[in-house]
Formats: structure tokens, sequence, C-alpha cells
């Protein structure tokens, strides 16, 4: 699959995407033939064969995060988004096994948990009327655009959430901005 986005995207986008992208992967309920594994999805260094090995992680293993994905109304906000560790276990099995259940009406997805970049932003307080400082962590949402059959990013949204924030979205205390590349 990745061949496919390689080519797509071509080269460097490709790259620079796998680099600010975690891995991911769409919990899919059907059952994989024996010989079959999960790509790129491995615990202690073995090949994941089964989503249900994922119920038996410790806290400290569980360095991933469940959301659901597409236009789910727990797809927003932060809604529906399980982070592994910041769970007790049973929270973290009972995640898992509605992100399996819901695949047909409304998939969800696994990522490998990365904490946002810290930085400092600057923005318009609206109720002082002053410019304030924010320290927080953000999030990169890149936008493509298919343009005479070739993918184009289209614009980058930037969201810094405070950084006592675990899960990074457009929050009423978050700054959201319009990002661009460099052009060389």
């Amino acid at each position: 699959m990745s061949g496919l986005w390689k080519k797509e995207l071509g080269t460097e986008t490709f790259e620079f995407l796998c680099h600010l992208i975690p891995k991911t992967w769409t919990l899919d309920n059907r059952e994989l033939p024996p010989h079959g594994v999960i790509p790129d999805l491995k615990i202690k260094g073995v090949p994941v064969q089964n989503w249900e090995i994922l119920n038996d992680l410790t806290q400290k293993e569980r360095q991933l995060v469940l959301k659901p994905s597409g236009f789910s109304p727990l797809s927003w906000g932060g809604r529906g988004v399980t982070v592994g560790h910041d769970v007790p276990a049973d929270e973290w099995k009972l995640a898992l096994k509605e992100g399996l259940e819901r695949f047909y009406e409304s998939p969800s997805i696994l990522q490998e948990f990365h904490k946002g970049k810290q930085l400092s932003i600057s923005y318009w307080d609206w109720e002082s009327g002053m410019l304030k400082e924010m320290n927080g962590r953000v999030r990169l949402t890149p936008y493509y655009f298919v343009i005479e059959d070739k993918a184009e990013l289209g614009g980058i949204l930037a969201t810094i959430c405070p950084r006592d924030k675990k899960k990074i979205h457009g929050m009423t205390t978050a700054v959201m901005v319009p990002c661009a590349t460099e052009s060389e």
C-alpha cells in the first residue's frame, strides 16, 4: 500500500508525511488467515496476528491511541479518543472491542502515540483585548486536493492546545492557524 501512496504523492512528500504521521492501522474485525499479520504492527518485536492480543498489553505497552475515523459523531473534538496509557485496562479493552465492532458502520483507527511538539504562540484574547502568549503542543493537519489526477498539498492547519491537554483538537482554548511550506 505504501508504494501506491509514494507514487501518488511523490517520494519527497511521502517521506515528509511518514515523518509527521504516526503509524496507523484500521481496526478490522475480519479474521486473518492463519499465516496473516497486521502489517507493521508488532508487540515486543512479534508481528500481531489478532487484535485481541492488544487486550493484554500493560499500561506502559499501550503507547497507542484508538479513535473513530471518518464522519462518525465520535470523530471530532476529541470524542471517542482513547489514549491507551492514560486509561485502566478494562477501559482500554472496552474501547478496542467497540472499535472492532463498529468496523462496518464507522471504522476506528489505532495509532502509535507521539507527544505533540511544544512551542509558544501569540494569539489575540478577545476578552481582554490584548495579545497573549501560550505555551502549547501542536498537531498539524495537512489537506490534499486532487488536481489534474495528481494529489497536491493544499494547506496545513496547525492546532495548538495548552500543554496540559493530552488530546489536541479544536477546543475553545486552542489556537488554530494556517501554515505554509517554504518553496525552494
